[in-house]
């Protein structure tokens, strides 16, 4: 779906993802040093584009781009199986580029898009086990854990 608004911080901003975004979420999403704990990517830049066109019309997901704010794209964040009747979405599809505090802020701002513009009330996280960095981080906003990957 598309969030026709930008979502700003102190730090970044983020925005839907458009069809123009094809190469720079291509690259970001084949990156070896990024993409150990993502789905694989499948086919090319005309392939993404294909993907994203379809995402932007899944009421059910929102993806934006994280840009700096000069509007240098610097990572990807998802939300989706959005389901407003009970209130929960899914945050994942997580790609940083920028520092750390900017990739902290991104992460935020999702939250905050989920439970201030969304209106959910549970936001549910899934990390495999071996991704530390992701679990420490969920731990730190206080995540309840449920199961294990």
């Amino acid at each position: 779906m598309v969030y026709e608004g930008i979502i700003y911080g102190l730090t970044v901003r983020m925005r839907s993802i458009e069809e123009k975004d094809a190469e720079i979420s291509y690259k970001m999403r084949t990156d070896p040093t990024k993409n150990r704990f993502l789905h694989k990517t499948q086919g090319g830049v005309e392939h993404q584009r294909q993907y994203i066109a379809k995402e932007r019309l899944d009421p059910t997901d929102y993806y934006f781009v994280i840009e700096d704010l000069d509007g240098k794209p610097i990572g990807l964040k998802g939300l989706y199986e959005y389901d407003p009747e009970k209130k929960t979405v899914v945050s994942g599809r997580f790609i940083g580029y920028g520092s750390q505090v900017q990739n902290m802020e991104a992460l935020m701002l999702g939250f905050d898009f989920a439970f201030d513009v969304l209106g959910v009330e549970t936001v549910a996280m899934d990390a495999l086990e071996n991704n530390t960095c992701m679990l420490s981080i969920q731990k730190k906003f206080g995540v309840e854990f449920t199961h294990r990957f």
